[in-house]
């Protein structure tokens, strides 16, 4: 029923709608929509801001601040690939840049 890790998790704990915490790791990020990555990416600049400008004190390590940037970065990558990707798709198929439900006619 339960399984052991040995070795770390690393991933970042966010809320979603429902205001439960959950976790994303770096290893599943694709498996995230856009609206819960775009969440996530507005609470890590924020953070980085807060700590950037004093409001916050940091409390991370040199190593887990390096996780949060590349962290950062790969969610600002994933969002973009899926953004070229729509853009290609409504090019290739000849859909209309409405909302995805709405049929060509």
């Amino acid at each position: 029923m339960f399984s052991i890790i040995y070795e770390p998790v690393h991933g970042i704990i966010y809320k979603n709608s429902k205001k439960e915490k959950r976790v994303t790791r770096h290893s599943e990020i694709h498996k995230f929509c856009d609206a819960t990555l775009n969440i996530v990416l507005e609470g890590l600049k924020s953070y980085n801001n807060d700590v950037k400008y004093g409001y916050v004190p940091k409390d991370l390590t040199k190593d887990e601040t390096e996780y949060v940037k590349l962290f950062e970065e790969e969610i600002e990558e994933r969002l973009k690939h899926r953004r070229q990707m729509r853009r290609w798709e409504m090019f290739v198929n000849g859909r209309p840049l409405g909302s995805r439900r709405e049929r060509p006619e």
